[in-house]
This record gives structure tokens, C-alpha cells and sequence, in this order.
């Protein structure tokens, strides 16, 4: 291994380093040169002796994580629409939306997007109708796909006006993003907010133009009523608006597929009504998953069954787990961006819903974390796991607190009693980007959050004053 240029070759040290894709090593070192992974080990070598070292003591290093869906830009919506049903929670929200400019919601992206850093999350998938998420991501240099969401169940627009417009606003965002690590794709909201002409020209048009595509899909009991009988209250709002559905009578799964939208480029969020049937059509389509266990649950929607979706699928070593991320889905529906509590609430409740022990592991979760959520948005041969050859992706996560001490593995530490808050550093392609141990306003480095927040207060405000106009 060539010692040239070690002025751009750095070490981190910690009790436990986690690569995923191998064994823990007990009291390990990653070596960076550069936005690179050259080297995985355990201390004690002599190579790169001189270059700089980070020693993190007692912590876990370990891959970057990948929260597969977000929506940055509603993080001014925390906290604001609390116990209220799904369906009725939807409408109060789009309503809401309306009275936010576009500073507004960059400001709530960006914002948004510093949790995330905060928390060691190195890449999102994130879907987004302002294009707001896009400049909170650049600001705090995640990596991901940013997904221009379209809508259109009725017939007002045409197919041809709508996919104008999308293709302006993919053009643009692909020109703010030229050179960073961020990629554009399309997110058809969900089954019921496109139309079926509507889906299946989106479908040509992502396929045509390489684009990833993200869908809301079998997330609700009121999606599956109106898909397999067109009943529910999605249905009786169709009737409200005067919007004709011929439901298809068959699961959000079977329909998309029909639509010509499924393939590996197709990531799927929720799947809590995905039916047993479905199993063969998503290995057939190898489409990817975003399993969002809090906001499932919070919102009263349910549990998805991560077993249809292939958690447990036989893998090997070069394949690597399912392609199944973790997603926060937005705070508005979830309240954090934590991602170790996702972990933890999503092997509970698969514990406690099938009564098994071996329903979800705590390495099945930080694979889900890490690996498979770069395999669901397509960036495994980039980051998910610590091998040379990778981007410095990395996550440094402290085991010392009076909650977490003493760490027997490093898996069951970070499932079972590790925070956002733990984080030490997160680094991205190489460069540092959060560092908890310096003064408050300078963690995010290079960075100065305090115009977005104050950018953000004045939104929080317009929420506050909506509601007032609202119940009089």
C-alpha cells in the first residue's frame, strides 16, 4: 500500500469499527485518502503510521446513513398536525402548503437537511414539489436523489401540459445540482393523485430520460379501499370533485405494474397493505422499498410486512441484503429524523406484530440503514458499506453515554440504545460536515444555519396564524 501524498491521508479510530458488508472489528481503523476508503483494519498497523489520526475512542465507526424518504421541506410542519387520521391529516396539509413562499420552504429544507446531518445521515431520497429540498441538500452536502413530485387525478391539465412542465423543473434542477451529489428523478405522488394515462406517460418519460422514480404506494387502508372496490373516503372525495375512477380491483402493486412504472429504478414507499399475491410481481420488477415504521404507525396506518417485501431473502456476499431502506418519511408525520430510533421501533414492532424473535434482527436493521438503502436508491458500488475503493461516507457514533455504556456489539448499541444525538462526526465524500465537538453554531462546518432559522421562524409563524384564521 503506497504511502504517497500522506498530507491527504487520514486515519479514524474507534472501539468498534463497522463495515456491514463484514465482521465488526473490535478496536479498528478506517483509512481515508482524499473522498476515498483505501483501508479497514484493526489498529496496531505501521502503514500511514504518520499521517493524521482521529481517535474516537470508545465509538463505532460505521457507513453514512441512508434515509431512503424524506420531505426536508415540511420540517416547519412539526409537530403541527398531531393526532389526526390519515386521509383528513392529507388534505389539512396540502391546505396549509399553499400559505408558504418558496424562501420559506428553502429555509424549512435546509434546515431539515442539518438533522439530518446531525444525525449521521449521509444520503437521502427525498420527494419534493417545490424543488426546496434540492438547495437544503446542496447547502449541508448530502448526497441522494431529489424527486420533483407530480400530481394530477383530474382531467384539468392534459397529459402533454403536465409533462411539459416536469420536464422544465427536472431541466432546472438538474442544472442547480450539476456537479454535487445530488441526482434528479420524478415521484408520481401516489395511485390516487395521478391518473392512470398520467402514470403510464410518466413511466415512458423516466424510462426514456434515465430518471429514478419514487411512489407513496400501498400506504392506507382508504388507498386500498378505493383501488379494490373504489370505496373509502378517497373514493367519496372523487365523487365530491366530480373526478370519474374506475378502480382496478387489485393492490396498489399489481396496478403499477400494469401501468409499465415498476422496475429497478422504482423504489416503493410504505407497503404497509401490500398483499401476499404482490410478493412475485416486486421480484419479478426488482423494485426497491422504503419502509417508514414510525410514520406507518403514528399515523395509524399499520405495519408493513417486511417479509413480503424479501428482508429475509437468501443473499450472498456480492449481492448484498434486500434492496429495503429506512425512512424517516417527513417530521411532520414522524416528528424526528432519527434514524437509530427507526431502527429500534422497526425491530420492535416486527418483533411485536409477528411474535418473533427472528421477525427483524438489529443487524437486519442497520443494514436496512446503511446497505440496503444505498441497493433501494442505487448507490451500493458508492457507499452502504466500509471497503477500500468506497466514498468517505461515515457516521462516528458514541458508545460512552450512561444510556449506552457498556457496548458488548456494535450492532445491538446501535438498535437498542444509540440517538441522533450520539453522533460525533459525519462525513461525506470524504469531507467532514458535522462535528459535535466544537461550539454549537459552528458544528455544521462551513456552514452558518442561523439565516434559515431565523427564515424558518417567520414560516412557523404563518402556520400559527393560518390556524387562527382557520378556527376563527
Amino acid at each position: 500500500m503506497s504511502t504517497a501524498n500522506s498530507s491527504s491521508i487520514r486515519r479514524l479510530r474507534a472501539a468498534w469499527v463497522l463495515p456491514v458488508s463484514s465482521k465488526p472489528i473490535r478496536d479498528g481503523e478506517v483509512v481515508l485518502e482524499g473522498n476515498r476508503i483505501v483501508d479497514v483494519r484493526a489498529s496496531g498497523s505501521d502503514t500511514y503510521a504518520d499521517t493524521e489520526l482521529d481517535d474516537f475512542g470508545d465509538a463505532i465507526i460505521m457507513p453514512g446513513l441512508v434515509n431512503v424518504h424524506t420531505h426536508l421541506d415540511y420540517t416547519v410542519m412539526r409537530g403541527l398536525l398531531e393526532d389526526v387520521e390519515f386521509f383528513p391529516w392529507i388534505r389539512e396539509l396540502t391546505a396549509r402548503k399553499s400559505h408558504l413562499d418558496m424562501d420559506d420552504w428553502i429555509a424549512s429544507a435546509t434546515c431539515g437537511a442539518a438533522e439530518a446531518v446531525a444525525g449521521g445521515i449521509t444520503c437521502i431520497g427525498d420527494c419534493c414539489d417545490s424543488g426546496a429540498a434540492l438547495h437544503g441538500a446542496l447547502a449541508l452536502g448530502l448526497r441522494g436523489v431529489v424527486y420533483q413530485e407530480v400530481f394530477g387525478i383530474d382531467e384539468l391539465r392534459s397529459v402533454a401540459s403536465i409533462l411539459e412542465e416536469l420536464r422544465s423543473k427536472v431541466d432546472k434542477l438538474r442544472q442547480v445540482a450539476a456537479g454535487s451529489l445530488i441526482e434528479i428523478g420524478i415521484s408520481p405522488h401516489a395511485p390516487y393523485t395521478v391518473r392512470a394515462a398520467l402514470m403510464r406517460a410518466l413511466a415512458e418519460y423516466a424510462i426514456g430520460g434515465d430518471l429514478k422514480v419514487c411512489i407513496h404506494a400501498s400506504e392506507s387502508q382508504a388507498e386500498a379501499e378505493l383501488l379494490r372496490g373504489g370505496t373509502g373516503p378517497i373514493a367519496a372525495m372523487f365523487t365530491r370533485r366530480g373526478i370519474v375512477w374506475e378502480a382496478p380491483k387489485s393492490g396498489t402493486v399489481t396496478y403499477l405494474r400494469q401501468l409499465g412504472i415498476l422496475n429497478r429504478n422504482t423504489l416503493l414507499v410504505h407497503g404497509v397493505q401490500l398483499s401476499a399475491a404482490e410478493r412475485s410481481v416486486i421480484s419479478e420488477h426488482e423494485v426497491a422499498w422504503a419502509h417508514c415504521p414510525k410514520s406507518n404507525a403514528k399515523l395509524g396506518n399499520g405495519v408493513a410486512d417486511l417479509g413480503l417485501m424479501g428482508v429475509h431473502a437468501t443473499r450472498n456476499a456480492s449481492n448484498g441484503p434486500a434492496r429495503i431502506g429506512l425512512g424517516s418519511d417527513s417530521v411532520a408525520s414522524n416528528n424526528t429524523m432519527d434514524l437509530f430510533e427507526e431502527m429500534r421501533f422497526s425491530v420492535l414492532m416486527q418483533r411485536g406484530v409477528r411474535r418473533k424473535i427472528s421477525a427483524l434482527s438489529a443487524q437486519e436493521a442497520v443494514e436496512m440503514a446503511t446497505w440496503g438503502g444505498a441497493r433501494a436508491l442505487g448507490y451500493e458500488k458508492t457507499i452502504g458499506t466500509l471497503e477500500p475503493g468506497k466514498s468517505a461516507d461515515i457516521c462516528v457514533v458514541r458508545v460512552d453515554g450512561v444510556h449506552a455504556e457498556p457496548a458488548y456489539d456494535p450492532y445491538n448499541a446501535l438498535v437498542y440504545t444509540a440517538r441522533a444525538s450520539d453522533v460525533v462526526q459525519t462525513i461525506i465524500a470524504g469531507e467532514l460536515r458535522y462535528d459535535a465537538a466544537r461550539p454549537r453554531d459552528e458544528r455544521f462546518i462551513g456552514f452558518d444555519l442561523s439565516t434559515a432559522r431565523r427564515r424558518l421562524a417567520l414560516a412557523i409563524a404563518k402556520m400559527r396564524d393560518w390556524k387562527s384564521e382557520a378556527t376563527g
